[in-house]
């Protein structure tokens, strides 16, 4: 038998232990790794809510120590955007370089070191001193006379005090109004020929926040009382408090109901033909219907829902989105209200 030579048999066994040549193979959802000692780049981490932390522990050790008058609050309180031009400054310089986040610890302990300045001694500083003047409720009783007019157009803009609206009894004023607001209070009566325009809102000089009042509790709400002897276009535009219209006893020729994030309770009369517009916000609606009157729904649905009872038929469209809805006496009762809803995020009832 021959031999086998020790030169091929070498051969073979680093044959079977090699790779075979061919393309390197690709690991799938792999990426290679990176080179050891290199490592990504990173952000320096924010400054901004540790410097908010040490300012308002600041000013706070400050008001106990008596060195920043308690009435100073108020004025911080209406400072409160630099905390939006401090995270803007923060976003837009502090998290690119450590440079970058020394600059904007450096801005935002000047912001800080400025607001305190303000409320300090923004008593003695004219053009500040108005700053240091709290934002009171005040109650005011507001009416105009009857007399002459024989249709009245009347817009109110509610606030977040609970609001209510009916009709006078015996009354010979065409409005009578209790509110309390805060600010200054609208109250203008146009008009023309026998016609009227009455607005009635209140206003609150910039762009309020604050704390709230500590001054002496009052009842906060605004009652309004409306003719029932002339004719109404009525537009009512709620806040974020609850209110309730009563509409039964008065003379409706047009409605626009603008919601808010306030609930709304609609009563509609039994005595009027007209359309109404109401425009859903956040807070729930539920409208009353009386059941001598008709009424068309025409509903471009919202993200809440909308639940009318068993007296509604859906005539059009379909029964979970937008649709139109009737009741069974629309076309032959005496006075018939047809309602234009764009709903919002809050549910809507009507029945």
């Amino acid at each position: 038998m021959s031999s086998v030579p020790e030169s091929s048999e070498q051969e073979r066994r680093v044959g079977r232990n090699s790779a075979p040549e061919g393309p390197p193979s690709v690991l799938s959802d792999q990426s290679p790794a990176p080179p050891r000692g290199v490592r990504k780049p990173q952000r320096p981490p924010s400054l901004l809510w540790p410097l908010v932390l040490i300012g308002a522990g600041t000013i706070l050790l400050l008001s106990n120590l008596g060195c920043l008058p308690w009435r100073s609050w108020d004025v911080l309180w209406r400072l409160w955007p630099l905390l939006l031009v401090a995270l803007g400054i923060d976003l837009v310089i502090g998290r690119r370089s450590v440079a970058g986040a020394i600059v904007s610890a450096l801005l935002i302990l000047a912001l800080i070191g400025a607001a305190v300045s303000v409320a300090i001694f923004a008593p003695n500083i004219p053009a500040l001193a108005e700053l240091t003047r709290p934002v009171q409720v005040s109650t005011e009783h507001v009416e105009y006379p009857l007399a002459g007019v024989e249709r009245a157009s009347v817009r109110i803009g509610w606030t977040s005090a609970p609001g209510y609206l009916s009709a006078l009894q015996d009354s010979p004023n065409l409005i009578e109004a209790d509110v309390a607001y805060r600010g200054q209070l609208i109250f203008d009566v146009d008009v023309h020929g026998t016609r009227a325009d009455v607005k009635l809102h209140s206003r609150v000089a910039g762009l309020w926040f604050g704390p709230p009042d500590l001054g002496p509790r009052i009842e906060r709400r605004w009652g309004v009382g409306l003719s029932p002897d002339v004719p109404l276009d009525l537009e009512l535009d709620t806040g974020s408090g609850p209110c309730s219209f009563d509409l039964a006893g008065l003379h409706i020729t047009d409605l626009i109901v603008d919601g808010g994030s306030g609930s709304v309770e609609l009563s509609l009369p039994s005595g009027s033909t007209f359309e109404a517009r109401i425009e859903g916000g956040s807070g729930p609606i539920n409208i009353t219907l009386p059941e001598s009157v008709g009424a068309r729904v025409e509903l471009d649905a919202g993200s809440g829902p909308f639940r009318p009872q068993e007296r509604f038929q859906l005539v059009e469209g379909e029964r979970r989105g937008d649709g139109v809805w009737e009741t069974g006496n629309y076309g032959t009762a005496e006075h018939t209200i047809l309602l234009e809803i764009d709903q919002g995020s809050g549910p809507i009832s009507i029945g």
